[in-house]
């Protein structure tokens, strides 16, 4: 019986240590480079998973304003663990708004991007190209998926 028990508990622990499956990482506004540019720094280190990731903002208005139905594109530099850079550009669509309410509107998008990446502690650079005044923050989901790369 005794055994069962210290079976159990190291089984918790195990599972309690592990890595979550998904981290979400927010920057707002105040805190961005230069007004418009999100540092994020996301380790990639365990080469047996599938990463996948989702950008996400929320976009705020004054009181009888509209919100801009333009998307959020976002310019993008990866710098690897071993510095070289990568380069890509994402929309976000402000036509499919994933929550918010009078004053703001939360947008998110799927990234393909992230699949294939060397495993590595990464850097990623997203700047807001346009409408960097009505963004509130930009952020990202990053999700450790089931199967090998």
């Amino acid at each position: 019986m005794r055994g069962h028990f210290l079976a159990f508990v190291l089984a918790v622990v195990a599972v309690g240590c592990s890595q979550p499956r998904s981290r979400e990482f927010f920057q707002m506004r105040e805190n961005a480079e230069y007004g418009d540019t999100y540092s994020f720094s996301l380790d990639l280190c365990d080469s047996t998973v599938t990463y996948s990731m989702d950008f996400f903002t929320k976009l705020e208005r004054a009181a009888f304003e509209r919100f801009s139905s333009e998307d959020i594109v976002l310019d993008l530099r990866w710098f690897s663990p071993s510095d070289s850079i990568i380069t890509d550009t994402v929309r976000v669509l402000s036509s499919l708004p994933a929550g918010g309410d009078y004053y703001t509107r939360d947008l998110i998008t799927p990234y393909e991007g992230v699949r294939g990446l060397t495993p590595g502690e990464w850097r990623l650079k997203a700047k807001v190209v346009n409408s960097p005044e009505a963004v509130r923050g930009v952020g990202i989901i990053l999700r450790r998926e089931d199967g090998t790369r």
